[in-house]
């Protein structure tokens, strides 16, 4: 995934959309076209503290309905 770092940024950044998990974790999600295994959704899951998102994980999903948690913010 280091390869993707700017990818994970970015998706951090402007995500299509926001899920709420079950911890209180967010998930941004974006779909990318240019990835090593096709088009697929990019999920970024981070906390939110004092005005900064600390990445706790990030992974490539080609199923969106997957991804758990209630949407809170789409584009």
């Amino acid at each position: 995934m280091s390869s993707y770092r700017d990818s994970i940024v970015e998706v951090a950044s402007r995500p299509e959309v926001v899920l709420k998990g079950r911890r209180g974790e967010l998930k941004a999600v974006s779909f990318l076209h240019p990835t090593h295994i096709g088009p697929k959704y990019l999920v970024v899951v981070y906390k939110e503290r004092k005005r900064r998102k600390d990445i706790i994980a990030a992974y490539f999903t080609s199923d969106l309905k997957k991804v758990k948690g209630e949407v809170v913010w789409r584009v």
